[in-house]
């Protein structure tokens, strides 16, 4: 029960902010600036209009480091952090709700990408996929940045939005720089690679088993989803100051 009214008080806390705004137009303008490029680029940098996808998972992470500090510091000024942790019947309850909160705001923003992506490359590039492909696009996005918010929220709680958004770009920035002979022995250990190796291998770009990634992946995620929670339930509220 804490977990639904959590994720429903949300829609209210975010009422006059940017947070809903940033969400949906985002991908639009994202989106429409992508395809124009392929389209009208005399040359192209990217061969295959499909990599929109794998760059979108390369910088999200830059995004979410900016949402959830946004997001966490509404309860600050609502009310006390310390104040509402004394409050909630279920600490655990309460950040189920802000994680799933959090995590619908990035599926319906996915699914914006997708359908402007769905309407520019057949009216634009005459380019067609077909459905299904949208849903594995969609199931491997959401599946791997659910780490990368585990992270964030405890981040934006103890440190603010500095450290959170350091955190992004030194994901963004080490994806890159693991995309070589090194990152191909390494990479399941590096939470911002998953999603990029997955989108690689179901577009035919690499050929690498990607089955030693799903396992790191499951087990990482549960493990530090497990932990932000614990350290959730017994957190007394201190905030380091930015």
């Amino acid at each position: 029960m804490t977990v639904a009214r959590e994720f429903f008080s949300n829609f209210t806390k975010i009422k006059r902010t940017p947070l809903l705004l940033f969400h949906l137009i985002t991908p639009v303008v994202v989106t429409a600036l992508f395809l124009l490029y392929y389209a009208f680029a005399g040359y192209h940098i990217i061969p295959d209009v499909r990599s929109f996808f794998i760059l979108l998972q390369l910088a999200y992470p830059m995004f979410i480091s900016i949402v959830v500090p946004l997001f966490i510091h509404l309860d600050r000024n609502i009310y006390g952090i310390q104040n509402a942790l004394g409050l909630v019947e279920s600490r655990t309850g309460v950040y189920a709700g802000k994680i799933l909160f959090l995590l619908f705001l990035s599926a319906m923003s996915m699914i914006i990408y997708e359908g402007c992506f769905y309407a520019g490359a057949n009216v634009i590039l005459d380019i067609q996929m077909d459905f299904g492909s949208y849903l594995i696009i969609f199931g491997i996005f959401m599946l791997s940045i659910l780490f990368i918010y585990a992270v964030h929220v405890p981040i934006a709680f103890r440190f603010g939005s500095s450290v959170s958004v350091l955190l992004g770009i030194s994901g963004t920035i080490l994806a890159g720089l693991f995309e070589n002979p090194i990152g191909d022995k390494i990479w399941f250990f590096i939470p911002w690679e998953w999603g990029i190796r997955f989108l690689k291998k179901y577009f035919g770009f690499s050929s690498e088993a990607v089955f030693p990634g799903i396992i790191a992946m499951a087990m990482m995620t549960a493990l530090v989803l497990l932990l932000s929670i614990l350290w959730y339930s017994k957190w007394e509220g201190k905030v380091t100051q930015e």
